[in-house]
């Protein structure tokens, strides 16, 4: 596949914060209500933003903190219960991933007919969202650097309940406009940073090595995974250097365009049960597996080369010493026991690792036997 599609209006750095404020009064125009979902602390008043809130003057808007990580269905119901006499026009995201999160969910169910968390698995797994003749547009600012979903249109909503997680996928889930300030960063602790930068990392990889890759993809994630893999080390010497915040804000967003079209592979998918059954950060989870990962999937790479050379790696060996020099810089481990997780776990784990549209998306097929071997040699 050789065609690439996103549609998201991206600003970046502070000199393009009046540029987006602009697109917000034009595009405001057509709307009165406007809902604010934040990831709490009074981000939305910080004076990088004034230009944009400014803009929503003579709107009716409602601030809503969304102080959740993962969202559950549980979460997305409150979430839609608490809005319920809102009868909100646009959404304005600031925060997470999981804030971000919400506010595709939010776009897709509102009006829906929810009694409770039930029906919200209903809506969601059976795409019910993809009858509604229009969808709320949002528009996203990342507090973190790492989930990319301010350009994708899609979101991940867990079900605690029966472990498992699912998305909720439409095009017109794209955001109208993403602003992208890495001083919003700065304030993140460091597990969160080198987390969410694991993350991307992942998602460039993977959208590098996916079946759906095309060649935009894979420059938007060499030119992802070089920038993140610069300034990881850097910022551990200081966490508050805004060089090291832009190369991963950058890398982040550049990420994410690249899986914006190919979506995620086998390591997300693996590391769906890590996180939900084992409690293990999303972006560390999936890293976990990366290295493993990449030895299986080798022999089908374009241009493996290319890849490597992106790592600042020779072979796969190199990928693999990269990431524990990662993992010990921050004081986290590349040992599945260390999380715990026991020899005994990885059945249920391999039972819950074959999310469909991502295991599927891998370029070489991994058995269950094979994925035991591989998270057997993670303990």
């Amino acid at each position: 596949m050789n065609s690439f599609y996103n549609p998201v209006a991206i600003y970046f750095g502070q000199e393009s914060v009046q540029a987006c404020a602009e697109q917000v009064r034009k595009q405001g125009s057509l709307f009165s209500r406007v809902l604010i979902l934040t990831r709490g602390g009074g981000v939305d008043r910080n004076e990088l933003l004034a230009p944009l809130i400014d803009a929503l003057e003579g709107k009716h808007t409602t601030v809503l903190e969304v102080t959740l990580n993962n969202p559950d269905i549980a979460d997305i119901y409150k979430l839609l219960q608490s809005v319920d006499d809102f009868d909100y026009q646009m959404i304005i995201a600031i925060g997470g991933g999981s804030v971000m999160d919400a506010a595709k969910a939010l776009s897709a169910l509102q009006h829906a007919q929810i009694q409770s968390p039930a029906d919200v698995r209903e809506y969601i797994t059976n795409e019910m969202y993809a009858n509604k003749p229009s969808l709320a547009p949002w528009i996203g600012i990342p507090t973190t650097s790492g989930t990319g979903s301010e350009v994708t249109c899609w979101a991940t909503v867990w079900d605690e309940e029966r472990g498992c997680k699912y998305s909720v996928s439409d095009k017109r889930l794209f955001a109208d406009a993403a602003l992208i300030l890495p001083e919003l960063t700065i304030t993140m602790p460091l597990r969160l940073s080198v987390a969410t930068a694991l993350d991307a990392m992942c998602h460039a990889t993977e959208a590098y090595w996916s079946v759906h890759s095309n060649p935009i993809s894979r420059a938007y994630a060499l030119q992802a995974i070089e920038r993140i893999r610069e300034a990881l080390p850097r910022l551990k010497e200081n966490p508050n250097d805004l060089d090291s915040r832009e190369k991963l804000s950058l890398g982040s967003v550049l990420a994410g365009l690249a899986f914006s079209n190919t979506k995620t592979t086998a390591c997300h998918s693996i590391s769906y049960p890590l996180t939900l059954l084992h409690g293990i950060d999303h972006g560390i989870a999936a890293s976990l597996s990366l290295a493993v990962v990449l030895k299986h999937n080798y022999a089908t790479l374009i241009e493996p080369h290319k890849l490597l050379r992106a790592f600042g790696a020779e072979d796969a060996d190199g990928v693999q010493r990269f990431l524990k020099s990662v993992y010990a810089a921050y004081g986290l481990s590349d040992s599945l026991k260390a999380y715990g997780v026991a020899e005994q776990d990885i059945e249920t784990i391999v039972a819950h690792a074959y999310t469909k549209g991502r295991m599927d998306n891998n370029p070489a097929a991994i058995t269950p036997e094979e994925l035991n071997l591989m998270l057997a040699s993670l303990l």
